[in-house]
């Protein structure tokens, strides 16, 4: 699922996709780093901007994954 554009969704389905992407999966998850962003924070703290409708989440995960960009 593609993170929903601000402009087309409200904080509830942005809060939802945050959670839904970053569920952690445990102890069937093999690894998969979803409850391990960069920096130690929840999904919740690191997508706050996202989730309130400030930063757009492709803009968040693109400073998280690439911190040179």
């Amino acid at each position: 699922m593609m993170a929903p554009q601000i402009a087309y969704s409200d904080r509830d389905e942005r809060l939802c996709f945050v959670l839904e992407r970053f569920n952690c999966k445990a102890p069937a998850c093999g690894g998969c780093g979803s409850c391990k962003l960069p920096g130690g924070k929840s999904a919740i703290e690191t997508f706050a901007d996202y989730i309130d409708g400030k930063v757009e989440f492709a803009a968040i995960a693109s400073r998280l994954w690439n911190p040179i960009a």
